[in-house]
């Protein structure tokens, strides 16, 4: 049984945004580094790993910090509405 933010539209987009995020994220940073011709295949995989590993702790940062801007925007618009004298309906 799957919860309704699974179902939802916005939660199929968050999931395959993060999803394209990790790929493209580790596609950079193993494309960094430098791996000369001479290197075997387990040498791409391990940076490739590696940068999954970085791009996967970049994620909960972002979202803390869009956490962070929707409560401070809360704060801002409830002191707004406070002294404009508007109330929710």
């Amino acid at each position: 049984m799957k919860k309704g933010t699974e179902d939802s539209l916005s939660g199929r987009v968050t999931s395959w945004s993060i999803i394209a995020v990790v790929l493209a994220g580790t596609l950079l940073i193993s494309g960094v580094a430098d791996i000369s011709e001479g290197s075997g295949v387990m040498a791409k995989i391990f940076l490739l790993f590696l940068g999954a590993i970085i791009v996967v702790q970049v994620i909960p940062g972002v979202m803390l910090f869009g956490a962070m801007l929707k409560g401070i925007y809360g704060l801002v618009g409830k002191k707004v509405k406070a002294t404009t004298g508007e109330e929710k309906k």
